[in-house]
């Protein structure tokens, strides 16, 4: 209720800052990192990331070592 967020949502919004975590501070591949944050399937953790983040893990993963 503290969030206005379901809780399905708020366990999605927490893997996804957690891979972006992952992402930027690791050299991990992103299926490892999908991994990590829960998610067994890669390309839906794809699909999830994308929809939150606005691009895909990769170029995340790109763009925070520029």
């Amino acid at each position: 209720k503290e969030t206005g967020k379901t809780i399905f949502d708020y366990v999605i919004d927490v893997r996804i800052e957690k891979a972006k975590e992952l992402l930027r501070e690791t050299d991990s591949k992103v299926a490892a990192v999908a991994e990590q944050v829960g998610y067994l399937n890669t390309s839906y953790f794809c699909l999830a990331f994308k929809k939150n983040v606005g691009m895909t893990p990769a170029e995340y993963k790109s763009r925070a070592f520029l």
